[in-house]
């Protein structure tokens, strides 16, 4: 009896080693809105052209970029499960738990803004334009990319501070690059400008910066990647992997020894002339975590001055439910040994 039992056991486990071996990987779609500040697309390509640098791509996982215009179209698609990773702004965050009632995970860093000596998106107005100062915007048309985003989130922040409500303005969602046409063709009055179009708009003399996205908060985690905790839980392993490619092909693109290949990348995926994409990977860019770590303290400050200022309906405190950093912190420790 005992050796039959070992036999059937031994049967059933030859039986189910083929299937297990032939295992699907795992589906990772990974939201973005603009590259190549969202490096996802870049990081896409750079594993087409790269593929070393990825140990398990095609194994246990595969990632698939998808282009959203902001945060905020992400809460529905990663609550409806065609989204597994999303590029959130706080209030986008907060809003998939308040509104949404998705139990989210602070998973990684995107993009920081206001880290002394880098990038800090400006609002941009006409200099011959009728608006001076910030409470001048009352009653005239203000350009985002989507309401709830990290661009548009922070915007309403510096406005409210100013006593410049959501009904006192006139917003028109577009996407980043029509932005400038938009304001040249006085469609619209204040643009948030991304450093692909900085150059240009700097050097015609016509603009000037009303604030900036630092003037909210000084240092802010603009972007962060957050997952469901659901999902994590089924499929850590696979996802630890990701991020362990992840993070190195993140430093493979902020090694100054890979520049060159990098800015060809990022010419490639976004089509603009290379000369609009001198600045990448420089202080001219966003800061970017080489460990992908993202600052949650940051991303609290946010939430809690956005529902005292009533852009959100209440606050969300983050830690210790709504953020998982072991993911990336178990990738980081195979990448460098420890």
């Amino acid at each position: 009896m005992r050796r039959q039992a070992i036999a059937l056991l031994l049967g059933v486990l030859g039986v189910l080693a083929p299937l297990t071996a032939g295992a699907d990987p795992l589906r990772m779609r990974i939201g973005w809105a603009q590259a190549p500040g969202h490096l996802a697309p870049l990081i896409h390509e750079l594993q087409r052209r790269h593929p070393e640098v990825f140990r398990h791509f095609g194994e246990s996982y595969v990632a698939e970029p998808i282009r959203f215009q902001g945060s905020t179209p992400q809460i529905v698609a990663i609550a409806v499960g065609e989204l597994e990773v999303a590029a959130f702004g706080s209030s986008a965050l907060a809003l998939a738990v308040i509104n949404a009632h998705l139990d989210m995970r602070v998973v990684a860093d995107v993009i920081q803004d206001g880290v002394a000596g880098q990038f800090s998106q400006p609002y941009v107005v006409r200099k011959d334009g009728p608006i001076q100062a910030i409470e001048d915007l009352k009653g005239h048309r203000v350009a985002t990319n989507a309401i709830g985003s990290a661009s548009d989130a922070a915007m309403r922040i510096v406005l409210h501070r100013h006593g410049v409500l959501d009904a006192e303005i006139t917003s028109v969602e577009t996407n980043f690059a029509n932005m400038p046409a938009m304001i040249d063709d006085g469609k619209v009055d204040l643009i948030a400008l991304l450093p692909q179009f900085a150059p240009r708009i700097e050097a015609s003399g016509r603009y000037r910066a009303l604030f900036r996205i630092n003037d909210a908060f000084g240092n802010m985690q603009t972007v962060h990647w957050a997952m469901r905790a659901d999902f994590i839980a089924a499929h850590r392993a696979a996802v630890v992997d990701f991020f362990e490619d992840h993070i190195r092909a993140l430093r493979w693109l902020l090694d100054p020894a890979n520049r060159t290949d990098a800015l060809a990348i990022a010419a490639d995926v976004t089509k603009l002339p290379p000369d609009n994409l001198a600045y990448c990977f420089t202080q001219g860019d966003w800061y970017r975590s080489p460990d992908a770590r993202p600052e949650v303290k940051a991303i609290q400050i946010e939430i809690d001055e956005s529902a005292k200022l009533g852009i959100l309906p209440r606050t969300v405190q983050l830690e210790p439910t709504y953020v998982d950093l072991s993911l990336i912190e178990d990738a980081k420790r195979r990448l460098d040994g420890n």
